[in-house]
C-alpha cells in the first residue's frame, strides 16, 4: 500500500513539474540568469508550492491522528550544540 501511495505522489509531483514547464532545463537556466534573459516564473511556481504546503500542513495539524497510522510520529525537541 505504501508503495502505491508513494508512486501516486511521485507521479503527481512529476505531472506538476511538467504542467508548470519546470521540466524544461532552459526555463530553469533562464531563472538563474539574473542579468540576461531572466524568467521569474519559477519563483511563482515555488510561491504556489509554499502556499499549498502551508495550507496542507495547517489541515494536518487539526487532525487527531494520521489517516494511515495510529498516531503522529513527532520527534522530541532536543537542544543542539555545536561541537
Amino acid at each position: 500500500m505504501s508503495f502505491l501511495v508513494n508512486l501516486a505522489l511521485g507521479l503527481l509531483f512529476g505531472a506538476g513539474l511538467v504542467v508548470s514547464g519546470m521540466a524544461d532545463p532552459a526555463k530553469v537556466l533562464n531563472f538563474l540568469d539574473l542579468f540576461g534573459t531572466w524568467d521569474p516564473s519559477l519563483a511563482f511556481v515555488m510561491g504556489g508550492a509554499v502556499l499549498v504546503a502551508f495550507v496542507g500542513y495547517g489541515l494536518v495539524l487539526r487532525r487527531d491522528r494520521p489517516v494511515a497510522a495510529p498516531s503522529f510520529s513527532v520527534p522530541a525537541g532536543k537542544d543542539m550544540t555545536l561541537a
